[in-house]
């Protein structure tokens, strides 16, 4: 018995590592990103998006600055890129007037 429980310790890491490196990368990022602080996750996600998304409602200006930047945000999501398939996102970060 002895014996077998040596066997059983030394094969479950190997299983474990097995595992890991079975799961896909967005995975392995989602679980990094878990484990980070509060600010390192929102510096790593959040921030440089909403950075160019300020930076362009300065420069435009727009009257609803709220939905401009919504819309800007969901345009350029890097998690949906390819899925501009929304008409009123295209060409630019604002809102089509309803």
């Amino acid at each position: 018995p002895p014996q077998q429980q040596q066997q059983q310790q030394q094969q479950q890491p190997q299983q474990m590592g097995g595992q890991m490196q079975n799961s896909n990368p967005q995975q392995q990022q989602q679980q990094q990103q878990q484990g980070l602080p509060i600010r390192a996750y929102l510096d790593q996600t959040v921030v440089p998006i909403l950075l160019d998304g300020m930076c362009e409602l300065v420069k435009e200006r727009p009257n609803n600055p709220i939905e401009f930047l919504a819309a800007y945000l969901l345009k350029h999501d890097p998690s949906r890129a390819g899925n501009n398939n929304n008409p009123q996102q295209q060409n630019s970060g604002m809102p089509m007037q309803r």
